[in-house]
């Protein structure tokens, strides 16, 4: 574990976290996605991306909503016990693991297929929770997000004081 955090224990969690890494590090690692569909034709869009009409928009769209994803991250790995091991890469891809599976269950089982489907967005279709793309999307993402924030934001200099 890179520093003594005590210091920080009594600091503001918006105020002092390194959520702003993380917005920036999720939009990076948001970018995957669209690229593995544009460069490699791998996997289709899914939800409400399949209604742009414009696939530089799902590029923004995309990237735009994985930084927002990121800041939750950043603020729940800024916990005191929680951050020691977000900035271990083995620990930190555990962490970020869990938090794409719990984002797979909050936007994919909950968000879309119990709210927006069927309520907010009644043109669309409901996506299979259990259909091997989103999940793995979500849980690629999380392990890229969890991987990249333990890399990057131990080694700031600005993180140190």
């Amino acid at each position: 574990m890179s520093t003594d955090h005590a210091h920080h224990a009594d600091r503001s969690l918006v105020v002092h976290s390194y959520w702003p890494y993380a917005v920036l590090l999720g939009g990076l690692v948001g970018v995957i996605r669209p690229a593995l569909t544009i460069i490699a034709d791998i996997g289709p869009t899914t939800g409400v991306l399949t209604t742009l009409p414009e696939m530089q928009l799902w590029w923004v769209l995309h990237i735009g909503y994985s930084a927002v994803f990121a800041t939750g991250y950043g603020l729940i790995v800024y916990h005191h016990r929680l951050r020691p091991f977000s900035e271990s890469i083995p620990t930190g891809a555990v962490l970020g693991l869990g938090y794409g599976v719990a984002l797979w269950l909050g936007n994919i089982v909950i968000g879309w297929n119990l709210v927006l489907a069927p309520h907010l967005l009644s043109m669309s279709t409901p996506i299979d929770p259990l259909a091997a793309g989103p999940i793995v999307d979500h849980i690629v993402y999380g392990l890229g997000l969890g991987v990249v924030y333990a890399a990057v934001v131990p080694r700031l200099d600005t993180y140190r004081g």
